[in-house]
């Protein structure tokens, strides 16, 4: 059974969960805050975490930076009752892989689940992790956008975005498929949100002036770079 984390303060939530996940082969251990859910997560080496936001003590912000400051791999799903832009963006910023609002479908989480299980087991280790754009070096294993005068950190967010942008560099890149690989739906929430990403990278890429994100209006974006 695929081993799964689940941080969240509601006892009842917890067994049901624990008990539906586990006929579809995930074995769930859960604690019910954020300072027990992180003792667990050192132990346990779960291959997906599932953390609540609103908890008593550490909240779930809290908990995802503790599981991102020793590992930035693992899948991280973040349930929700309140939707709120700035709390998304937070959440993936912080290193969030997708989130689910309350009260939620209980199919529709599986599937969430099955899509990021899938996706952390099949990465390749021989992937390209190092891309040249301009003047810039983007290495997304250390999350680091680099070049002669600048240096930015990333977040888990921003790699994923950029390394695809990346990847079909020149070409348009559809952004319903972007909203589907990234953020789970193409929902105004997920959309806005991706919105705040997309300035993000162009306000970091605007140090060289000979790379740039366009916008395709009614398709997607365009990742290009300029002879200079």
């Amino acid at each position: 059974m695929i081993p799964i984390l689940l941080i969240e303060d509601q006892v009842e939530l917890c067994q049901i969960l624990k008990d539906t996940l586990g006929l579809y082969g995930f074995d769930v251990t859960y604690a019910h805050n954020g300072d027990d859910g992180y003792n667990l997560f050192t132990t346990l080496d779960p291959k997906l975490v599932i953390i609540d936001i609103m908890m008593p003590g550490s909240d779930g912000f809290a908990a995802v930076k503790q599981v991102r400051a020793v590992n930035k791999d693992v899948p991280i799903i973040m349930l929700t009752a309140k939707p709120l832009t700035e709390d998304l963006v937070k959440a993936f910023d912080l290193g969030c892989n997708d989130f689910i609002r309350k009260p939620f479908v209980m199919e529709e989480l599986i599937a969430r689940i099955r899509s990021l299980a899938r996706v952390s087991g099949n990465v390749s280790h021989t992937a390209q992790n190092v891309y040249k754009l301009g003047s810039f070096t983007f290495n997304t294993s250390t999350h680091e956008l680099v070049n002669h005068s600048n240096r930015f950190q990333l977040s888990y967010k921003e790699v994923e975005l950029l390394k695809r942008l990346c990847e079909a560099k020149s070409t348009v890149v559809d952004r319903q498929l972007l909203l589907a690989e990234l953020w789970g739906s193409d929902n105004v929430f997920n959309s806005k949100t991706m919105n705040v990403y997309i300035n993000r990278l162009r306000n970091y890429l605007d140090a060289d002036k000979c790379v740039e994100i366009l916008t395709i209006r009614g398709f997607g974006y365009k990742l290009i770079e300029r002879s200079s």
